[in-house]
């Protein structure tokens, strides 16, 4: 039995994500949502349209698992509550306002798990980067997904990596050449979790900041994986306009989404 046996009914997951900066990440994506709400609009609004289409053509409306629900600005929890029997948000940490959202809808259910497969816990536990690649490589994500109708994962794939890695380089004193291969193991088993023919995936997978003094633009992947080769539809979400996210840039993130 692996050290992720017993992760999905974790007790200590709440603390885990506080001391691993995932609580003040959450945070932080509030703040900017503030900051930028005319900005994240549009994302916002295809982001929940896509999800609503694609939960149309899904044959049982038994159960719906939405994968990284957040703050739920991009999940259309309304409309999903009304087409499904059971809706389960799935989260390492769930703000409070979203749990007082959950508790007044009856067929709403909170999910607390680490959707990293347990690399969180892993990073938290290892004494050393060697330790911790070398468990990582070895372990595999044991939450199955398959029991549900239908599985959306929403702008979480290039987040899965991010605090992780962020935790690690702070931990380990580590350079971002270092880490590729744990963003791609742990965006990688994200895609191969997702079941086959019952799966919305909506991602950012590049981003492009602009210079406000000279204009220039740089581009940035974000994905370390491989996408499913399915027709998708993409858009822009301009992500941050106050320099707050780069200093002296404007932050622009080209979003896929499809069917999966």
């Amino acid at each position: 039995m692996s050290f992720l046996s017993n992760l999905f009914h974790s007790t200590s997951l709440s603390s885990l994500a506080r001391k691993t900066g995932y609580v003040k990440d959450q945070m932080g994506i509030q703040n900017r949502y503030v900051r930028e709400n005319a900005q994240w609009k549009s994302h916002l609004e295809q982001t929940k349209a896509y999800i609503v289409a694609s939960a149309k053509n899904i044959s049982s409306n038994n159960s719906v698992a939405v994968l990284g629900s957040g703050w739920l600005l991009d999940v259309p929890l309304e409309e999903l509550s009304k087409a499904f029997r059971n809706v389960y948000l799935f989260d390492i940490v769930h703000p409070e306002t979203v749990r007082v959202k959950a508790q007044k809808i009856a067929n709403v259910y909170l999910q607390t798990i680490d959707l990293t497969g347990g690399a969180v816990q892993l990073a938290e536990q290892s004494h050393s980067f060697e330790a911790f690649l070398l468990q990582l490589r070895g372990n595999t994500l044991d939450v199955d997904f398959n029991q549900y109708d239908f599985v959306v994962s929403v702008n979480l794939l290039n987040q899965l990596d991010i605090i992780l890695c962020d935790y690690l380089k702070n931990k380990f004193s580590l350079q971002d050449e270092d880490l590729k291969e744990v963003r791609k193991i742990v965006q990688q088993r994200h895609i191969n979790c997702l079941p086959k023919g019952k799966t919305c995936l909506v991602t950012d997978y590049c981003e492009e900041n602009t210079s406000v003094t000279t204009g220039e633009v740089s581009t940035k992947q974000l994905l370390y994986c491989s996408l499913p080769n399915v027709e998708c539809t993409e858009w822009i979400w301009t992500f941050d306009t106050n320099q707050m996210y780069h200093k002296g840039y404007r932050t622009c993130l080209k979003v896929k989404a499809m069917k999966i």
